[in-house]
């Protein structure tokens, strides 16, 4: 009878620890600690990305902008030229080509004669037609560089929304993993809880026999 009194005892006081264990205990805690760094973490990866983000919205709008600008291709030429001015270059190779034509006028007794001006002429026609041309290869260039510019612009944004996309899906199954956890340690306690208490109840029953 002794020797069952102390197995008793040591089977009351397990059962207890048992039960008190579960009443008391927060086995959850470590899932919700890990949550909160999964947080503060995520919010410093945001951080860290959402200037870059926002640095490419910015150039959506501005890109379409500018492939709209283009959908008509002569009112896009046409409006280019409209901002044309002939150089001073070229102003100075007309007056130099113009100057040379009467020289040799005078020299030759040819001044005024009309396959003289009309050579002159067209020296001069050609002349600004080439000027035209460099100018408008020019603001071609810089058009398509500024396009290419705000694609880069957009594709530093893309590339922040799929770092902090692999982000989200790396913080959303750590946190469903922890969330698991947590409910798995609650659900422990609980059974912890019932159970040392059932087991109590069986020491108190076999105490009284």
């Amino acid at each position: 009878m002794g020797g069952r009194g102390m197995g008793g005892a040591g089977d009351i006081g397990s059962h207890a620890a048992q039960f008190f264990g579960g009443l008391f205990g927060n086995s959850e805690a470590p899932y919700e600690d890990a949550m909160k760094q999964y947080q503060e973490w995520a919010a410093k990866g945001e951080g860290a990305q959402n200037p870059f983000l926002d640095f490419g919205k910015q150039g959506l709008p501005k890109f379409q902008q500018w492939l709209s600008g283009m959908q008509d291709p002569t009112k896009f030429i046409n409006n280019l030229m409209g901002g044309y001015q002939e150089s001073p270059y070229a102003k100075y190779q007309q007056e130099q080509g113009m100057r040379t034509a009467q020289n040799v006028g005078s020299a030759s007794g040819l001044t005024g004669s009309t396959p003289l001006m009309q050579f002159a002429q067209q020296n001069a026609q050609n002349i600004s037609s080439k000027d035209m041309n460099q100018w408008l290869q020019n603001v071609l260039g810089v058009n398509t560089q500024y396009g290419q510019g705000l694609e880069n612009q957009i594709g530093v944004g893309q590339n922040a929304a799929n770092a902090l996309t692999n982000m989200y899906g790396d913080m959303g199954r750590q946190m469903g993993e922890a969330a698991y956890g947590r409910e798995a340690g609650k659900n422990q306690d609980r059974a912890n809880m019932w159970g040392g208490l059932f087991n109590l109840g069986g020491d108190a029953a076999m105490m009284f026999a």
